[in-house]
């Protein structure tokens, strides 16, 4: 019996099996598969914590008023009361409001043609720019930007969108900037183009009315290559215009700069803002060339706020004390790393914000200017806490 179990394991051999390794062999593949199965459902599960994660604080998203709801709604009434006094200024000329051209009577309307028309304009634009939610607007740019009162603004504004300047400068009315403002005369069609009612003279009616504390600080005549130079309104181009801003800057008594050629009046411009300096913002309103540029570089910026980006900057070339960039003050500052208020397009403008397009402009603010939304960060913060956790903690098999 003995010798029958000796033969019996000599008979198996070396290189067999025993009877219990197919045991074995199975036992590890199941211990595999498991620990597969495993990898699955933790992965799964972070995966859900995520999504739900990322779910919850979308659905617990809440509008709520912007910090500076209540400075917005002041600047947007005194706004209403700025154009109510260009209106009685314009009455107060015998100049008669066009209800078929400014159906709300803003009095901020003007005409196709005149000595004042620099260029052509789009009358929606300039309908559309005279709602006072643009006050509104400003306001929530000066808060996002983090200005103080006392910070300086540099306004740099044409005749061509006459609420936009209202705008700013109620805006700096509830905030207490301070804009230092130079306004060219000149004005595309429709825009602050009557004499009588230019954009200097409504920034006056306003100040006169003790509705806006501001003059402007300079006058220059716009134009090509702000020069003062028109010929939209006759066969011939005229001085016209030269000669009527300078007229009204010596009525007003507020200096004349500007009207010999490009590069000297935006030296001048400059010496303007940088004797406030420093400068937290600049304004651009409208296109007058020494704001906006001569290149054709500047007609890609957006509307609106502008945050300067690192880049190169080609358009320059040094001038005297200034480097005169023919992207205009807007790309000077730009380079300067000076962030940009931009009104152009104000049609893309009104649609990027919410402001009805050629819509009544004493309608209420759009709710997407006096509120924000407020995400809550914790349901993604628990979603990452269980999901790593789902990683990270093994359960020991077998």
């Amino acid at each position: 019996m003995r010798k029958i179990e000796v033969i019996g394991k000599i008979a198996l051999g070396p290189g067999a099996r025993s009877a219990r390794e197919p045991n074995r062999i199975a036992t590890s593949g199941t211990s595999r598969t498991a620990r597969e199965h495993a990898v699955y459902w933790r992965v799964a599960t972070a995966i859900i914590a995520l999504a739900l994660g990322f779910a919850g604080s979308a659905i617990l998203t809440r509008e709520v008023s912007h910090p500076a709801s209540e400075a917005m709604r002041r600047a947007a009434l005194r706004m209403v009361s700025a154009e109510e006094a260009v209106a009685a200024r314009r009455q107060a000329l015998g100049i008669p409001l066009d209800s078929a051209l400014d159906p709300y009577r803003t009095g901020l309307i003007g005409v196709e043609s005149s000595i004042l028309t620099t260029t052509v304009g789009d009358i929606v634009a300039k309908r559309t720019v005279a709602s006072t939610a643009f006050a509104a607007l400003v306001v929530r740019y000066f808060h996002d930007l983090g200005l103080a009162p006392g910070e300086t603004v540099a306004v740099g504004s044409s005749g061509s969108f006459p609420g936009a300047l209202l705008a700013v400068l109620a805006a700096c009315a509830e905030t207490g900037v301070q804009p230092i403002v130079i306004t060219s005369i000149g004005a595309s069609e429709f825009g602050a183009n009557l004499e009588g009612l230019s954009n200097a003279e409504m920034m006056a009616a306003a100040h006169d009315a003790g509705v806006l504390p501001y003059l402007p600080t300079a006058i220059s005549p716009g134009g090509d290559g702000d020069r003062g130079v028109s010929s939209l309104y006759r066969l011939e181009p005229s001085d016209d215009l030269a000669r009527y801003a300078r007229s009204l800057a010596a009525r007003l008594n507020i200096p004349f700069i500007g009207g010999s050629d490009y590069e000297s009046s935006f030296i001048a411009h400059l010496a303007v803002y940088e004797r406030k300096a420093p400068i937290a913002v600049f304004i651009n309103i409208g296109g007058a060339d020494i704001n906006f540029g001569t290149d054709s570089a500047s007609l890609s910026l957006k509307p609106g706020l502008i945050r300067p980006q690192p880049r190169k900057l080609e358009r320059g070339r040094a001038s005297g004390r200034y480097g005169v960039h023919y992207g205009g003050l807007l790309d000077y500052y730009l380079a300067k790393g000076i962030p940009v208020i931009h009104f152009l397009n104000i049609k893309g403008l009104a649609l990027q914000t919410g402001i009805p397009v050629d819509g009544d402009p004493y309608a209420p603010i759009p709710a997407s200017i006096l509120n924000e939304r407020k995400t809550p960060v914790w349901p993604v913060g628990l979603g990452l806490i269980l999901a790593f956790a789902a990683l990270a903690i093994r359960k020991p098999l077998g």
